[in-house]
């Protein structure tokens, strides 16, 4: 597992770089197969009412994304289920987004920052959207998804070294792990403490049912894709 956290950050100081060529390169690629793959806007990937309608402030957002940069993390880290982000929910009374963090190498925009949520679903592979609910009271949720909007706050960048014990850079799940540690004033996913990449959070913490309620599952898992024991 480290070396495959090594070899993920090294893929984004070479992206990084390779200049903005290189960067138009991925970022096109990704928005031409999600084009591609839903061919006119009537066809976009889209949730239903009754899936929005199910999504609550501090509810984390799950999805596999279209690209080379997806395919590469969804491979490296296998869960059971085909995934390489994440963001964290926000429903204000007005509107319902996301707030998530991404590499300048892969968006016109660098670290935390919005997005709508038609725009994170549409942008997904289709049925790969996936949403679990930490299993706390409603009020501390809200708190969790306030302390996501203070880090927005404070334009933080993506962290390309995937190390979680530098808390200026945020990458996606270090996100969720900053605001819980916000929270609860301790860290909440002890357990890759015990693993060979103790600085490194993957996908898959978000997937245990001991702390996450799942809501929506787009998916099946897949038991070619289990991770590696």
């Amino acid at each position: 597992m480290l070396k495959r956290k090594i070899l993920l950050s090294l893929f984004f100081i070479l992206l990084f770089a390779a200049g903005f060529r290189l960067f138009d390169t991925f970022r096109v690629e990704a928005g031409e197969q999600a084009t591609k793959a839903y061919g006119d806007p009537s066809r976009f990937y889209r949730l239903s009412a009754e899936d929005l309608d199910k999504m609550q402030s501090g509810d984390i957002i799950l999805r596999k994304g279209h690209g080379s940069v997806s395919d590469i993390i969804d491979n490296m880290y296998p869960t059971g289920y085909h995934l390489s982000h994440c963001a964290v929910v926000i429903r204000d009374p007005d509107s319902l987004y996301v707030i998530h963090t991404v590499s300048s190498e892969l968006s016109m925009g660098d670290g935390v920052q919005t997005e709508n949520m038609d725009k994170f679903v549409r942008e997904s592979v289709r049925n790969s959207i996936m949403l679990v609910r930490p299993k706390a009271d409603s009020l501390t949720r809200i708190k969790i998804a306030d302390a996501t909007k203070s880090f927005l706050n404070k334009k933080i960048p993506f962290d390309n070294a995937f190390d979680i014990s530098d808390t200026t850079q945020f990458y996606c799940t270090e996100l969720i792990y900053q605001a819980y540690r916000r929270v609860y004033g301790k860290d909440m996913f002890p357990e890759r403490l015990s693993t060979d990449h103790p600085n490194y959070l993957g996908i898959d913490a978000l997937l245990d049912t001991t702390k996450f309620e799942r809501i929506i599952t787009h998916q099946k898992i897949d038991p070619d894709h289990m991770p590696v024991q």
